[in-house]
Formats: C-alpha cells, structure tokens, sequence
C-alpha cells in the first residue's frame, strides 16, 4: 500500500505513523532497515522464547527464563526466538509431547552456565545476544538427556 493510500483510506493509521516519524522511531536501527519502517517481520511463530536481559536478585531468582509458545504468537524482539534445527523439528512433529519436555530441560539449565556465556552490564543487568546463546547450547546440549 502507498503512502498516499494510508493517508486517503485510514487518516487515523496516518497520523499514527507521523508521530513515529517526528518522534524519530522510523530513524532508529530495526526501522531504518526495513523497506517500509513500520512493516512488521514476516516469520513464523516461534516455538521456545527465551528473555535475553534479566537480573539474579529479581523476585523470579533466574536472570533468564524460557518460554513454550503454545500461541501461534510472533514474539517482538524483546525475546530471543528459538527455532528448532529441521532434525529436531522432526522429532518434535512426530512425537508433540517432546515439545514440552524439551522446555522444562531449557528451563533446568543452570544460570550459572546462561550467565557465563553472555554479558554484564552495570548494576547486575545481564545480557544474551543471539550468537552467545547458540554457543552455550553447543556446549550444553549434552548434558539435555532429549537431545540424546
């Protein structure tokens, strides 16, 4: 849909993405990469999320959590979104019930060994970039008893 469209059709949704244009969202990075920067990603669900910043000393006790997408949901990119490799795929399909075992052995991965690969910042923050957590899965998928 061109610009001109939004505007005539949906003056509403128009003055919605000028704000974001004044405001400078459309300028930021994620924005500013896109053909249209306010277009939304166009991938599939994601079935395992995992929260890339946390703090030890919160009310949960684990800086990082992971979480079985069950809703068909897209996640923003405020989780990192874990895509099985087509293998694992596979096993998944055929036996659904894996689906969940393999989220509660995500979660059983120690905090300790999320937090060595990844980052700290100031006041405790800790940080997982995409490739930090595919790393820490090469190493700790062998003590995962589903992947064996």
């Amino acid at each position: 849909m061109r610009h001109s469209e939004i505007e005539n059709s949906y003056p509403t949704l128009w003055k919605y993405l000028q704000v974001g244009i004044e405001s400078g969202i459309s300028s930021r990075y994620l924005c500013k990469h896109r053909n249209t920067w306010y277009s939304q990603e166009n991938r599939s669900p994601a079935p395992y999320l995992c929260t890339y910043m946390g703090r030890t000393d919160s009310s949960r006790g684990k800086a990082f959590r992971f979480i079985l997408n069950n809703s068909n949901a897209i996640a923003a990119n405020v989780y990192l979104m874990l895509y099985p490799k087509p293998i694992l795929a596979d096993a998944l399909t055929r036996q659904p019930s894996l689906k969940r075992d393999l989220w509660l052995n995500l979660n059983n991965i120690s905090d300790e060994a999320l937090i060595s690969g990844g980052r700290v910042y100031g006041g405790g923050l800790h940080k997982l970039e995409p490739k930090e957590l595919g790393n820490m899965f090469v190493e700790i998928a062998s003590n995962i008893s589903i992947l064996k």
